[in-house]
């Protein structure tokens, strides 16, 4: 049976390759996407755009790279979830330090900085199009998650702490503890 469990760990290959896979669309996508609105942007410029059409033009501009920065920011959090997957279950990947995974705990702490980074792109495409009516609601529907995010990301640290702490400490005897000083001795 061990070694039946031990084999289904190469399940996880099936997920890996799908978000790599995925990832790899949203940067090869994104990519010449961004590329594309570049070259698009030199070439206005190029043509001497008139003034007015290039003031409204700026924020539609900005908001559209920002788009891509948010594409490429999905792709990372996939990217991050396959490699960590693949070095949870299979095997260790030499990577920089802050892409190493030991634990799922770690998995889920790079995703979720990742993600409130995704939430944070949202809400400056948002500023950036101008989208003042339902600014501040969207700015709240946004905040929130990111709130309950650091405060879990908070607990779960302060209670690993914790365990750490206790499970480091020795157990103490309670026969082995010199009773409170009597008055007798605090006299001498």
């Amino acid at each position: 049976m061990p070694r039946i469990l031990s084999g289904t760990r190469y399940l996880i290959l099936i997920p890996v390759i799908g978000l790599a896979i995925a990832a790899s669309v949203f940067f090869i996508f994104g990519g010449i996407g961004l590329i594309k609105l570049l070259v698009n942007i030199v070439i206005a410029m190029i043509t001497n755009m008139p003034e007015e059409t290039a003031s409204t033009e700026r924020g539609i501009v900005i908001f559209e790279i920002v788009e891509y920065v948010h594409l490429f920011l999905i792709g990372t959090v996939l990217y991050i979830t396959a490699v960590g997957l693949y070095q949870l279950f299979i095997h260790e990947i030499k990577f920089p330090n802050w892409l190493k995974i030991d634990s799922t705990e770690e998995l889920e702490t790079n995703l979720i900085g990742v993600t409130v980074v995704v939430l944070a792109v949202n809400f400056m495409g948002a500023v950036f199009i101008g989208q003042r009516e339902t600014l501040l609601e969207f700015g709240a529907g946004i905040a929130l998650p990111i709130a309950a995010l650091g405060v879990f990301l908070g607990l779960r640290a302060w209670s690993t702490k914790i365990l750490k702490r206790s499970s480091t400490s020795e157990t103490v005897n309670p026969d082995s503890i010199d009773p409170a000083p009597s008055q007798e001795d605090k006299s001498k």
